[in-house]
């Protein structure tokens, strides 16, 4: 199955360029702007999710509608080992996707080469969880319409916990459930690397991301069966 995707993917190159073409247009906008490193940091953090997100989930929904699920679900072997591998391919390509934009940031922020690391880092993991998050998603969606809906509502209240646009409190609930939220390390990253003060030290930034990675495939595999064989 991920071979598949990858197939997908290099099959259409021009759609792979436009999609990475997309999101670099805006990132240099706001890095050439000189926009403050904390909205740069937010806008950015905010396009990472909603491509991560909304491209498994329309990807699954689709894949439902045309019956290639439940083909799936009839396949020998692990069905988790199968969903998983399709998101992992799919969260690589968007890497890929997404590197230019990181690039940018190395070349006209003020962040150095540690920095940068800790970006990629960061948009790897954050970008499994949000592939992960658009696949379980379809659970409740009907439609690959409805899908977008979905991933706004979901994503909304993850975000504004991840301290994005009011910052991180100091000290409370808020405290904890940013520190453990992944798009609020993403956005530190990206904040370090447009050479503003990051919310977190590195190695915190880069732990924590990791974390909700390993326990966003683990809830996957947990509910792989459900996924291929709902109806």
């Amino acid at each position: 199955v991920a071979a598949r995707e990858l197939a997908i993917v290099l099959s259409r190159p021009r759609a792979l360029v436009i999609k990475a073409g997309l999101p670099l247009a805006l990132a240099i906008v706001l890095v050439a702007g000189h926009a403050p490193t904390f909205w740069a940091g937010m806008l950015l953090t905010v396009l990472v999710a909603m491509v991560g997100a909304v491209g498994t989930a329309v990807s699954v929904s689709r894949a439902r509608e045309a019956g290639f699920l439940t083909r799936l679900a009839a396949t020998p072997g692990s069905r988790a080992r199968l969903l998983t591998g399709w998101v992992l391919a799919a969260a690589a390509v968007d890497v890929v996707q997404l590197l230019p934009v990181a690039i940018a940031a190395l070349v006209t922020g003020g962040g150095g080469a540690t920095e940068f690391v800790v970006l990629l880092a960061a948009l790897a993991a954050s970008l499994v969880v949000t592939n992960v998050l658009g696949c379980v998603i379809t659970l409740a969606a009907a439609s690959a319409a409805e899908v977008l809906l979905d991933v706004v509502v979901v994503l909304a209240p993850l975000l504004y916990l991840g301290g994005l646009f009011t910052g991180v409190p100091a000290d409370g609930w808020r405290a904890i459930a940013a520190a453990l939220d992944p798009f609020s390390h993403l956005h530190s990253a990206f904040i370090g690397m447009l050479g503003g003060t990051a919310t977190y030290p590195y190695a915190v930034d880069v732990a924590a991301a990791l974390a909700a990675a390993v326990v966003a495939v683990a809830v996957l595999a947990a509910l792989s069966r459900r996924i291929l064989e709902r109806d």
